[in-house]
């Protein structure tokens, strides 16, 4: 009698362990999503306007390390209401500019879809932001890094001797880039300063003249309009190629345009966003590494250019890293 009493307390406690156990694990299940949920990081979107490229782009980022997020434009941010969140996605340079200067501590900044000349100059200009200064602040930029424009250029004017391009208020840093990268390229640099007081064509006239292949760089927008429509022209007249920096250059009469398309960069924004969303370590800025070029076919033979295929140019620019 005792042994089969002491046979059915054995099953018994058994049976109430894994019934505790079980009850154990749902327990530490349920914490662990709460613990998950309370360490996940929180985003705020920030659109310079309301122009339909910046909510395009907005919209095609992935955002799926942030299981919380927020998207304002520049007019609706009410810093001292905007709950602070881990981390600023800063579409456009008006949203880079203000995202940097928030002084929210410990809020890391990633601006997008702005050019790297503009991007450099936010950096010195509120260098003393705690942003800047602590929290870190990182960038994909939208404009091509120069070694690659020269190097197309090079592929598309294997025999040229010199190249060209005009620097404005923004662009005049890589002046120093341009003149090192065309040597190591076989170019001789030629080069001009346009500022707004001055004739656009007086100066791209000679400038173009005394170019084999020319190079147009951005700069602001009003400085974009003037050298795009001027360069197209005289470079046409003077049998020059030109390789433009949008998609509009190459339908307007470029020989060849190389840029980054606003799905391309992104997708590389994405990849930033989902690094931040699993380390605090701040990558560094960086060039797009995906890039389109668009052949205007017509402008070339005008100029004689038997360029090679699309595809093929395309290989040989990936083989330059920015």
């Amino acid at each position: 009698m005792a042994n089969r009493m002491c046979r059915e307390r054995l099953k018994i406690i058994p049976c109430r362990l894994a019934s505790r156990l079980a009850g154990c694990t749902i327990l530490l299940c349920f914490l662990s999503l709460i613990s998950l949920h309370a360490h996940s990081k929180t985003l705020v979107i920030l659109l310079s306007d309301r122009h339909h490229i910046y909510q395009d782009l907005a919209n095609a980022i992935k955002t799926e390390g942030f299981t919380d997020y927020q998207t304002f434009f520049l007019e609706e941010l009410d810093r001292n209401r905007t709950p602070i969140p881990d981390l600023v996605l800063a579409i456009g340079t008006r949203a880079c500019e203000t995202a940097v200067q928030l002084s929210w501590q410990n809020t890391g900044v990633v601006c997008t879809f702005l050019p790297s000349q503009t991007f450099l100059q936010l950096l010195v200009k509120y260098r003393t932001e705690p942003t800047i200064a602590t929290s870190g602040v990182t960038a994909v930029f939208m404009d091509q890094p120069l070694q690659r424009q020269i190097h197309l250029a090079r592929l598309i004017a294997p025999r040229a001797q010199s190249i060209g391009t005009v620097f404005g208020s923004s662009s005049i840093y890589q002046q120093q880039d341009f003149n090192t990268l065309s040597r190591a390229a076989g170019f001789e640099a030629q080069h001009a300063f346009l500022d707004e007081q001055q004739n656009p064509v007086q100066v791209l006239t000679p400038l173009i003249q005394r170019s084999d292949i020319f190079l147009s760089l951005p700069d602001s927008a009003s400085f974009n309009r003037n050298v795009t429509r001027w360069s197209l022209y005289i470079t046409l007249r003077n049998r020059v190629p030109l390789i433009g920096f949008s998609a509009s250059y190459a339908e307007a009469g470029a020989v060849v345009s190389l840029y980054t398309t606003p799905q391309q960069l992104a997708q590389q924004t994405s990849q930033v966003l989902n690094q931040l969303s699993r380390t605090d370590t701040m990558p560094e800025p960086s060039y797009p590494l995906e890039f389109t070029l668009d052949i205007n076919r017509s402008a070339a033979r005008t100029l004689r250019l038997d360029l090679p295929a699309v595809e093929i140019l395309s290989q040989q620019l990936t083989e330059v890293r920015p």
